[in-house]
């Protein structure tokens, strides 16, 4: 067997940590190309061509999980904030976080300077609701929604496996893209425009 036929059919898995979380990463090294269809997609029968042009909305990305506003304690359903009058920028952050806390004032400033085109929503964990209180008030945070999980269960069911993490999604709720790490302002435009 030759080398290239080993490392085709290995897939390699490589963790990169960043400076609040962690995440997974895999890379694969298998040499099917993407677009060539699974044996099972080649034995399914064709069906016939649908009078509706249109395809089904896609589901939304956002969790159906309750979530607190950190402000006022009040209960928020997370699967809610869609649709939306315009697309959303979630932000994955703790209070714990230093680069969360180094971003915050970039964070709300984006927020408002962008308000008109996008809403941008704080989703945070891993501390406690007091310790996501100061961490807004120390941050003056007020065109930024801060909401507050108690228990993982949004970033689990978003993929989020460290902080500070951006989603971008529709006004829908389909996901655009997602960055880890600083605020990707640019990129973030870029999508935008």
């Amino acid at each position: 067997m030759n080398v290239a036929g080993i490392v085709g059919g290995l897939t390699l898995s490589a963790l990169a940590l960043t400076a609040c979380g962690t995440t997974a990463t895999v890379v694969s090294t298998d040499p099917t190309p993407l677009t060539q269809p699974s044996q099972e997609a080649q034995t399914q029968p064709e069906q016939a061509p649908s009078n509706n042009p249109e395809p089904p909305p896609a589901e939304s990305v956002l969790p159906d999980v309750d979530l607190l506003e950190v402000s006022t304690g009040s209960d928020v359903e997370f699967a809610g904030l869609v649709p939306s009058d315009k697309p959303i920028l979630l932000w994955a952050w703790a209070p714990h976080c230093a680069i969360c806390a180094g971003e915050a004032a970039g964070v709300e400033e984006f927020a408002q300077a962008n308000s008109k085109d996008i809403n941008v929503v704080g989703i945070g964990t891993q501390d406690s609701l007091d310790l996501a209180e100061d961490f807004v008030d120390t941050h003056n945070l007020q065109q930024t929604r801060m909401l507050w999980d108690t228990g993982f269960e949004s970033w689990r069911a978003l993929s989020i496996t460290g902080q500070p993490t951006w989603v971008l999604i529709t006004p829908q709720g389909e996901e655009i893209q997602r960055w880890q790490g600083g605020l990707p302002t640019d990129e973030i435009l870029a999508q935008l425009a």
